[in-house]
């Protein structure tokens, strides 16, 4: 890895952020890095970061990797940013940072305040020069991220890193790291370490993450070499959870007898509706589906007929692989319904999302019920192991965790889309499903053939998460929006706003 040489890095406006590079396009090639300059975390600075690391993660073919990476990411330059704005606090309230005694008096009033007043703390750090410098370089063996500001740690932050990252190294998964919870957390606490966590799970050593501080400067480094291989340490907890799912029911035959008398040249909406009526559950499932959000055009529909005749036969047919998956989940699982819900909202999104795509009857019909089914596997793990669940979820929303599916991977050894895929092969659902299952929270790893599907669900997703402020749009892969015809993230937010105000009306 070549050495870094002093550069000049110029204000570039649209990426909100001081760079040596020309454009968010701007060639990558060996050992020449990508270098940034910036005082305060903006949508901007994030947008140019994630950006560029998508960019470098795609070209290395290293895009498994970005969950834990981009958490990585995060985690630094957010501990870099709150590590400068604790030296101006220290400063304006004239204590001395390096005496311990006035540090541990003085950093319960810094967390707060800077909780509090985080965009104007952060406001005053180009005043005092305290800049973060963010890294992007590779060569043939080795992809490194630098993260670097310009203090020096104390001796007693220092060696509170330390202890995290050696404490890191002893667990054997995230499960363990969960006993600190209780415990005090500043700075590079426990973040640090699942972060850690993470990169291990996704096949990145210990060596991947190096910290040193000294000279007036604290830099973090995260090496992703050209070939990542990953091991799966936690096969006997797979191996009971994966057990319950073959436990489950085979999928219903009477709504397989449904799907195939649709499939008949003389099928009509009277001899379906008569077949469904035979069903009282299903009757009603079906009712409810063509009130909703996603079906409802007008006044409410009270006749099992009408509801087959809004929804459509062939639309019907691919649905009857959701409403059959919730007739078999929703008595047995107490989080069946908080998660068909989301499912709704999401199914709502994708359908207006896939009409911007311009997408036909039947490719929209499956995007639909791709959306409706995407989180049953989140069901199945939340009722298998509620306790890990929760803790990970709980975590990942108040400290922005880059994606709560590598946090799954380590903690509980397995993910919830992984899960889902598993249960959409065990009922053999359409390939299109278990895709949308497997791959809705790392669309960049799915083949290009089932993009149209699975990049419209992970946006909705991201909709919701953004609505409820936990996630931004920054976080989303140009690539995505692309081909989700957005052309940029300021259009993504416009819309989103929009179908959110059409999605509360109903």
């Amino acid at each position: 890895m070549a050495s870094p040489k002093a550069v000049t890095l110029e204000y570039k406006q649209e990426l909100g952020l001081h760079t040596n590079i020309d454009d968010i396009n701007h060639p990558i090639s060996e050992n020449s890095p990508f270098h940034f300059k910036f005082f305060q975390i903006t949508d901007e600075v994030e947008n140019t970061l994630y950006q560029v690391l998508d960019r470098f993660l795609l070209q290395l073919d290293l895009i498994i990797v970005r969950d834990s990476v981009l958490a990585a990411v995060k985690e630094t330059v957010t501990n870099a940013v709150k590590a400068n704005a604790k030296r101006v606090f220290f400063k304006n309230r004239a204590s001395n940072i390096e005496d311990e005694a006035e540090y541990q008096a003085g950093i319960a009033e810094f967390k707060k305040t800077y909780l509090e007043n985080r965009e104007l703390i952060e406001d005053s750090l180009q005043r005092n020069n305290f800049g973060v410098f963010v890294s992007f370089i590779h060569n043939k063996s080795l992809m490194r991220i630098r993260i670097m500001n310009n203090v020096q740690l104390t001796a007693a932050e220092s060696a509170r890193i330390k202890e995290r990252i050696d404490k890191a190294k002893t667990y054997n998964d995230l499960a363990d790291a969960f006993v600190d919870m209780s415990s005090e957390q500043e700075g590079a606490g426990l973040g640090l370490i699942m972060t850690l966590m993470m990169l291990r799970n996704d096949g990145l050593g210990d060596s991947a993450f190096k910290f040193e501080s000294g000279e007036n400067k604290t830099v973090f480094m995260i090496d992703i070499p050209s070939k990542v291989s990953k091991e799966n340490q936690q096969l006997e907890k797979i191996d009971h959870i994966v057990s319950q799912i073959d436990n489950l029911p085979t999928f219903p035959k009477a709504i397989k007898d449904i799907q195939d008398a649709i499939d008949k040249p003389n099928s009509s909406i009277g001899t379906i509706a008569e077949m469904i009526k035979r069903d009282i559950a299903l009757s009603a499932n079906i009712l409810k589906l063509s009130n909703s959000a996603a079906f409802r055009r007008g006044g409410r529909v009270e006749s099992l007929d009408r509801a087959i005749q809004l929804i459509g036969l062939k639309e019907l047919q691919t649905l009857l692989y959701s409403l059959g998956t919730k007739q078999m989940l929703e008595d047995k699982f107490p989080a069946f319904t908080a998660i068909w819900e989301k499912s709704n909202e999401s199914a709502f999104y994708c359908k207006a999302i896939g009409q911007k795509m311009g997408m036909n009857k039947t490719d929209l019909s499956n995007l639909i019920a791709a959306s409706l089914l995407h989180d049953i596997g989140e069901i199945l793990l939340l009722s298998f192991d509620q306790n890990h669940m929760t803790k990970i979820k709980t975590y990942s929303n108040s400290r922005e965790i880059a994606s709560t599916i590598s946090l799954e991977e380590s903690a509980i050894g397995i993910t919830h889309s992984k899960l889902g895929a598993m249960v959409g092969e065990k009922w053999n659902f359409p390939i299109l499903y278990t895709k949308a299952m497997e791959f809705h929270h790392r669309p960049l790893l799915v083949d290009d053939v089932y993009a149209d599907i699975v990049y419209p669900i992970y946006l909705s997703d991201m909709m919701i998460s953004i609505n409820a402020k936990e996630a931004k749009s920054s976080e989303i892969s140009a690539e995505i929006l692309k081909v989700c015809k957005f052309q940029t993230k300021s259009e993504f937010d416009s819309f989103r706003t929009k179908i959110r105000e059409q999605f509360l009306t109903y």
